[in-house]
């Protein structure tokens, strides 16, 4: 039985703050952050003076709302001095991209306690078919409906992967979005024998991926690569190919990690 860690409450409430704005891509009011988070608007304001005081958000002396503030900015800049993996990856990305003609994208796993299993995209590559259905860097998005997610979630230990999926609700997103646990797990097994992830249409109606993990030294998976493209494009018969070319490059980007 997991033993619950213990939390900060004022932290916490902090930490959701800045997790709405990444949600919401823009500025937002006391009122309004109270009223999506179920707090009250006094602790809002607490909660907001504190974070601007240090930096965290800032606020629009015309509008009145909230923005992030440059200290996030100082602090993702530094973390992304440690982004090895990204830097590495990239160049088979780019690759990958121009021989396709398709968005690619580098993800990995974050464990979201309370929505269930997420991805976070960490790197993404644009060609002149350019998406927007697809997440961009820095963001969120379920893991049990997109090809690297559940290609994430096919290799996590399956003790956890058993307990998260029977926390949260897989939310439905379209008729072929995977809602029923036994199903994913059924899923999720198939993608280990085969070693490779399709998302035929199940976050975005429209839109088929192809994704493969990429491999520590150690045989841990610690992120994943897809290739994304509207079906119109990324048809049955080209399927084939493009699942060889996703799962040579992440071998390829497996083997240079040390």
């Amino acid at each position: 039985m997991a033993v619950e860690k213990p939390c900060i409450q004022a932290l916490d409430r902090a930490l959701q703050v800045l997790l709405l704005f990444q949600q919401e891509k823009r500025e937002l009011g006391v009122t309004e952050i109270a009223a999506k988070l179920g707090y009250y608007k006094s602790t809002v304001y607490r909660v907001l003076s504190t974070l601007e005081r240090r930096g965290f958000v800032q606020q629009n002396e015309l509008t009145g709302k909230y923005w992030l503030g440059f200290r996030l900015y100082a602090l993702g800049m530094l973390a992304n001095q440690y982004m090895g993996l990204r830097d590495l990856a990239r160049p088979w990305l780019r690759e990958l991209g121009e021989r396709y003609q398709e968005t690619v994208h580098l993800a990995v796993l974050n464990d979201n306690k309370e929505n269930g299993p997420e991805i976070i995209v960490i790197d993404k590559i644009e060609t002149k078919h350019r998406l927007s259905l697809t997440p961009p860097v820095g963001s969120s998005s379920p893991a049990h409906c997109s090809g690297v997610g559940k290609v994430l979630l096919a290799y996590a230990d399956p003790s956890w992967l058993c307990l998260v999926l029977g926390q949260a609700p897989l939310t439905k997103f379209t008729e072929n979005t995977i809602t029923d646990p036994g199903e994913l797990e059924q899923e999720l097994a198939r993608i280990r024998r085969a070693g490779y992830a399709l998302d035929n249409e199940e976050i975005e109606v429209g839109l088929r991926c192809v994704a493969a993990p990429i491999f520590a030294p150690s045989g841990t998976v610690v992120a994943a690569i897809s290739v994304s493209g509207p079906t119109s494009r990324m048809t049955d018969e080209r399927l084939p190919e493009l699942i060889a070319s996703v799962m040579e490059t992440a071998r390829a980007i497996s083997d240079r990690l040390e």
